[in-house]
């Protein structure tokens, strides 16, 4: 043991390592965390107190420490998947796409909007990588004469479309066709139902809209030909390319516990390594994704050091075999 005269300073550092339970709370094996700017230890502890009534001031007559409790702190920059999945109680995984043709893909369009391909119920975020994209709104139903229309109802000339049009008031349709608008906004009254003129059939790519392939998102254009207040009911179609990519998924992740070890590299002092065989890694506060003032992104977790499986102390601190 170092004699207690001789100077003892530290300035710490290090590496950390988790090795995260499974469901049967075994370990998985050790995993290096990345850069960790911060790792501490707090302890908190509670006592009860005697105080004698033997006289007219009572007087503290026994102290008794009940309650410790070890907890800490501990903040990540290396913002991998593993990491972000115990900070947003997730799971890592890999999504494959298949290649793929898709053809009628409803999607309501208006002008100086973004849209994602392929978000479905099954694929939330949509597909990536596709080409050969067209957007058509031909599957509209053709005009009739004489036929009850409720706001909303969209049509397309029923000789030689060229033109879809919504109904903006209610009402039956004449004997035979109006004379169709084709400027987009234009209205036209048909019996007593009244039409706008929201688009074109056939929307032309970087004339109407542009598109992302690696993203898979289009573009409608400000300048687009359909219109910025009605939505257009369209139909896209394209290809997608078998890929994949990393994806996190929420859930309701149970808690995160796992064996935690510390390898001290200090820039001054003793090492002296660290390993808490039953620690339980409670995310809090926030991971910046974007700032005006750039900053690196870090994750924070909040620690409880607990007693192990088969009874190891909470924490044990190790000097180096000499």
């Amino acid at each position: 043991m170092t004699a207690s005269t001789v100077t003892q300073r530290l300035i710490p550092g290090g590496k950390l390592y988790f090795d995260l339970f499974d469901a049967n709370l075994a370990k998985t094996g050790e995993r290096y965390l990345g850069l960790t700017p911060g790792f501490t230890i707090s302890i908190a502890s509670e006592k009860i107190q005697s105080y004698s009534a033997e006289t007219g001031l009572q007087q503290l007559d026994d102290e008794t420490l009940v309650k410790i409790t070890r907890t800490g702190k501990m903040t990540v920059r290396q913002i991998s998947m593993e990491n972000l999945g115990m900070f947003l109680a997730g799971q890592a995984a890999t999504a494959a796409q298949a290649s793929a043709s898709v053809t009628n893909e409803a999607i309501s369009i208006l002008a100086d909007r973004y849209y994602q391909l392929g978000a479905l119920t099954a694929n939330p975020s949509g597909v990536r990588s596709v080409s050969a994209v067209t957007i058509t709104t031909a599957a509209v139903s053709a005009a009739a004469t004489s036929t009850a229309y409720a706001v909303g109802d969209q049509v397309k000339q029923a000789s030689s479309p060229t033109h879809i049009y919504q109904c903006t008031t209610a009402g039956t349709s004449g004997g035979s066709a109006p004379t169709w608008p084709t400027t987009i906004g234009a209205t036209v009254t048909d019996g007593t139902a009244v039409w706008t003129c929201i688009g074109i059939i056939t929307l032309v790519e970087n004339t109407d809209y542009s598109v992302d392939l690696t993203m898979g998102r289009i573009y409608i254009l400000p300048t687009a030909r359909i219109s910025g207040t009605y939505a257009v009911s369209a139909l896209a179609a394209y290809t997608k390319s078998a890929v994949s990519r990393e994806q996190l998924l929420t859930s309701g992740v149970a808690d995160v516990y796992g064996a935690l070890r510390f390898i001290a590299s200090n820039a001054k002092g003793t090492n002296r390594d660290i390993f808490a065989p039953n620690v339980l890694l409670a995310p809090s506060g926030e991971i910046v994704v974007k700032a005006d003032s750039p900053a690196y992104a870090e994750l924070s977790f909040d620690l409880s050091f607990n007693v192990g499986a088969n009874a190891e102390p909470a924490l044990i601190i190790d000097g180096r075999a000499v």
